[in-house]
């Protein structure tokens, strides 16, 4: 073999080798990158400030509290940026606050939960159990009964950062709830198996209720007339009328129910079921109860404002599930630090607060939650109420034309004309996408981890549109109704398609590559 033929062998070679290593490289990035796009709801930050956070809970003002029971025996209160403007020490006197049958002995708690007055001025936090020489007999989480020691719930002012009131309540006190107007704070106590019924207005403890073994979340009808306790040592729910005292079981919710929300005017409760990993929508009215099938370990949950949305943290799995109310399907799954347990909302900013039990706060972006919280205004001008839109209107794909003009009209009175190249919207499947040449926005009308719901969806409106498409992604089959090579275009068509399909107003636009 000549030299000059030895040359081109090994030039060869390496051509074929760095083909070989620039298409890996592009198959490893083009995956990395469409699952980045493809998830709308994305991690901003995380708060690690030497905590153990068993519950975070916002004030709705730009503050939340974490809750970081006998591990570090603190309350720690944070802003929107995640920067600590407090951390509260959990040792009382509680002879301080009118209880002289403890003496001047100083006493620790373990902050659980904690629950914001509806100002904000005021945090309730419960206390798992105290330690101190008087406190001999306390709880856990496998006891049962009225023999073990007392606890207590603190009143702490947000602006003081002070522990203002202390009231007793029963043994392992947990979750916690506000009625409407302020006048009642409800505890469950899991020990006790009882909810201690607090007036406000005096601070006192007015009545023990005893509901069943443990006792866990709580949600109170806007009237105050009726309060929902879940009993996570059995399948029930028990319903506690505000006015009698009175209770109710609502049997076979479904095995250990953790946390309970109420919604649509209070007609319906939602449940997570860590026992069986499942989420209940229950009908009070009708008794009609629609299951979805969750990861692992649902616990504690949150609702977003237009309650659309329902996100609840996955203990076992470190995840959490958002899930669409009203189909009762799985919207996206999160992954987060290890023992998810708390959960909350920062609205304003379309955020999700998570409270990880192995050592921080993980606060995330849902970013189709601020589209669909915010639909008016994308432009700084608002559709007219009396317009209406046919579904002809929008921008079509069709590959016979290079581009077509749309008008539409503006409440300003102005006309603005705008392009888009059209562009056919098929099947989208990473392994086939070439070299990343741009991006393209898609009008998402669903999302679905289970390809035949995603073809029930398209078919249900392709009576009423003329190009209803799938999108292919890594996890998700995506329903579109129309496809642009400008954001613009896309939010302006998206607009117009919520106003003649009010039922879909939770429509988004997921970014692609081409």
């Amino acid at each position: 073999m000549n030299r000059s033929h030895l040359y081109h062998v090994v030039c060869s070679n390496l051509t074929v080798l760095f083909q070989t290593f620039f298409f890996l490289l592009f198959f490893l990035t083009s995956n990395l990158l469409f699952g980045q796009i493809e998830t709308h709801i994305r991690k901003k930050f995380e708060i690690k400030d030497g905590i153990a956070p068993k519950s975070v809970v916002s004030s709705g003002n730009g503050l939340f509290a974490a809750q970081n029971m006998m591990y570090r025996h603190t309350i720690t209160l944070y802003n929107e940026e995640g920067q600590r403007v407090s951390k509260i020490n959990d040792i009382v006197q509680l002879s301080a606050f009118g209880i002289k049958k403890y003496g001047t002995e100083k006493f620790r708690g373990a902050p659980v939960e904690g629950v914001f007055s509806a100002d904000g001025k005021y945090l309730w936090v419960s206390n798992y159990h105290m330690s101190g020489s008087t406190f001999t007999n306390p709880g856990c989480d496998d006891c049962i009964g009225t023999d073990y020691d007392p606890s207590f719930v603190y009143k702490i002012n947000t602006e003081t950062f002070e522990v203002e009131q202390v009231i007793e309540v029963g043994s392992v006190p947990k979750f916690m709830a506000i009625s409407s107007t302020g006048k009642w704070l409800l505890v469950s106590n899991w020990v006790s198996s009882d909810v201690s019924l607090i007036d406000l207005s005096s601070e006192i403890e007015m009545e023990r209720i005893t509901v069943g073994a443990h006792p866990r979340g709580i949600a109170i009808t806007d009237d105050e007339k009726l309060a929902y306790i879940t009993i996570m040592g059995s399948t029930k729910l028990v319903e506690i009328d505000l006015q009698t005292f009175a209770t109710r079981s609502i049997e076979k919710i479904g095995k250990s129910p953790r946390s309970v929300l109420l919604a649509q005017h209070d007609s319906i409760l939602y449940i997570s079921l860590n026992g069986s990993n499942e989420l209940v929508k229950y009908n009070r009215y009708t008794d009609q109860r629609i299951i979805c099938k969750t990861a692992a370990g649902p616990r504690s949950m949150t609702l977003s404002p237009d309650e659309k949305s329902l996100y609840v943290v996955n203990y076992f799995d470190n995840l959490f599930t958002k899930i669409n109310t009203d189909s009762m399907r799985i919207e996206a799954e999160i992954e987060t630090a290890d023992k998810p347990i708390g959960i909350c909302g920062n609205w304003k900013e379309s955020e999700i607060w998570v409270a990880c039990y192995s050592g921080k706060i993980e606060v995330f972006k849902d970013f189709k939650l601020e589209r669909t919280l915010n639909p008016s205004f994308i432009f700084g001008w608002s559709w007219r109420e009396n317009q209406s839109f046919e579904i002809s209107d929008l921008p079509t794909n069709d590959t016979s034309a290079s581009a077509v003009e749309t008008e539409i009209t503006l409440e300003r009175s102005v006309t603005r004309k705008y392009e888009h190249s059209k562009k056919l919207t098929g099947k989208l499947k990473p392994s086939s996408v070439p070299i990343l040449t741009g991006l393209s926005y898609h009008i998402i009308v669903g999302a679905f981890s289970e390809r035949e719901n995603a073809v029930e969806k398209q078919q249900s409106l392709s009576e009423s549109i003329r190009t209803v498409t799938l999108i292919e992604g890594t996890i998700y089959t995506y329903v579109s109704v129309g496809s642009f090579t400008s954001r613009t275009d896309a939010d302006e068509a998206k607009t117009i398609f919520i106003a003649s399909h009010p039922s879909d107003k939770s429509a988004w636009i997921l970014e692609r590559q081409n």
